[in-house]
């Protein structure tokens, strides 16, 4: 199992020390335990921890949701921009020489 410690050189540890000052979610200051997620980004509680993953989550799903409606529309406009740049039936002509409208047949 790998190690959860790691070795922080001397003239990092300024930087590092306000990295890791306050909770990333509720800004509560960090002491005892910090629960990181991602590696860079760390939390007071696991439950902090965890409402921040399912934001990220629920954010995923709408970038996702958001795509697939984008390719949807794309397609459909380009179905439909297709669609209207094919020639158009004609009307059967009339066996009518004079291009005059028929009437309906009268029976006597």
């Amino acid at each position: 199992m790998p190690s959860s410690t790691f070795y922080v050189h001397e003239a990092d540890v300024a930087q590092i020390h306000h990295f890791l000052e306050e909770c990333s979610l509720c800004g509560k200051s960090l002491s005892g335990d910090i629960f990181m997620y991602r590696g860079d980004t760390p939390f007071c509680s696991e439950e902090c921890r965890q409402q921040q993953i399912e934001v990220d989550r629920a954010k995923h799903r709408r970038k996702k949701r958001a795509a697939a409606h984008a390719v949807s529309v794309r397609k459909e406009h380009r179905n439909h921009h297709h669609h209207h740049q094919q020639p158009q039936p004609r009307p059967a002509i009339d066996a009518n020489p004079w291009g005059t409208a028929r009437g309906p047949a009268l029976r006597v």
